[in-house]
């Protein structure tokens, strides 16, 4: 009995891992293993388009297009026609105020947007003076910690809008980068069930943003991007599957669903603030080169491609012409 008990609790745990939905697109499920779950060639990028299991549609906005709808872009870019220079009041003071962009997430998050904000500063001259973005990220902060609605992320963001000059109601615009596990999965647990698990993420990433329009309350326009590559650290495919939750939730505002909308309408306050994707950066081509040592955090190339990639989704996104950019014109030139 001794003997046949370790091979019936190893027969069963891959049952479990087969069950919960760790199937990629046309392949078949494979035992975890010590060195890796899954082999992560088998996951097209979420952009590809697609049918996960069979079922679920990839694709960053409806249709699997990764094209935003038109009638939502125009929400968005009369929205965002609404963003001034605000003073700590929330009054528009087009010569003093400021435009407050805030970051928030996790280690991954604040590396990312560090180096983006190295990008906003050696290009100063060609984004509006009274755009200035503040990063609240923080190591160890990821979905499930900032959906307490408090802790250390919140304390960051507080600290810096009320420092001398700034306020909560100067914050219009918001980058959300989040991602819905630990930093390592060191036991190599299988992912959460799917769609479950997902659909649970899309409601925490509400409850964020909702309570993220109570705190500033001038917000407008919030980007949303998905944590990149996580193969390194054992928890793929639950990161690449992270990107259903985002989706689900944008959908659901373009298709109008009370729950999400982005602005009052018969005497209710809006839930949420208008959202879009940000650019998608998961890859399964990032080998441990571009890891830290504990393949988790991003080295610099990997956060060059992060700036490549936001610095040229920010000019074409319509949605940014008039508030972060120079008299309303976006720069032809690329990043660094």
């Amino acid at each position: 009995m001794k003997k046949i008990l370790p091979l019936a609790m190893a027969i069963v745990a891959t049952v479990i891992f087969v069950r919960q939905g760790d199937l990629t697109m046309g392949q078949t499920a494979q035992p975890a293993t010590k060195s890796s779950a899954f082999d992560p060639a088998n996951l097209k990028p979420f952009t590809d388009g697609g049918k996960y299991l069979d079922k679920y549609e990839t694709g960053l906005y409806p249709g699997g297009k990764n094209d935003i709808p038109a009638e939502h872009l125009k929400a968005g870019e009369r929205i965002a026609a609404t963003i001034k220079p605000l003073d700590a009041n929330g009054k528009v003071d087009e010569a003093n105020g400021k435009i407050l962009a805030l970051v928030m997430g996790h280690s991954n998050c604040s590396m990312y947007f560090t180096a983006l904000n190295q990008q906003f500063k050696a290009s100063a001259s060609q984004l509006n003076p009274r755009f200035e973005l503040l990063n609240a990220a923080l190591a160890g902060q990821q979905l499930p910690q900032l959906r307490e609605l408090k802790g250390r992320v919140w304390d960051k963001a507080e600290q810096l809008t009320s420092a001398p000059g700034y306020s909560a109601k100067q914050v219009q615009i918001l980058f959300l980068h989040t991602t819905y596990h630990g930093a390592k999965n060191h036991p190599i647990r299988p992912p959460g069930a799917f769609p479950e698990t997902m659909q649970q993420m899309q409601k925490d990433l509400a409850a964020v943003l909702e309570h993220c329009v109570k705190t500033y309350p001038n917000l407008k326009i919030a980007y949303l991007t998905c944590d990149g590559f996580r193969h390194f650290s054992n928890y793929e495919p639950h990161v690449w599957q992270e990107a259903f939750a985002f989706k689900w939730l944008i959908e659901s505002q373009i298709k109008g669903e009370a729950s999400t909308a982005f602005e009052d309408k018969d005497g209710k306050a809006r839930p949420l603030t208008w959202l879009q994707w940000g650019p998608y950066i998961w890859d399964n081509t990032w080998d441990k080169s571009y890891f830290r040592d504990d393949g988790v955090h991003p080295i610099a190339k990997a956060t060059d491609i992060f700036v490549k990639k936001y610095w040229s989704f920010l000019i074409a996104d319509p949605v940014a012409k008039t508030w972060l950019w120079k008299d309303g014109k976006p720069p032809a030139t690329q990043s660094r």
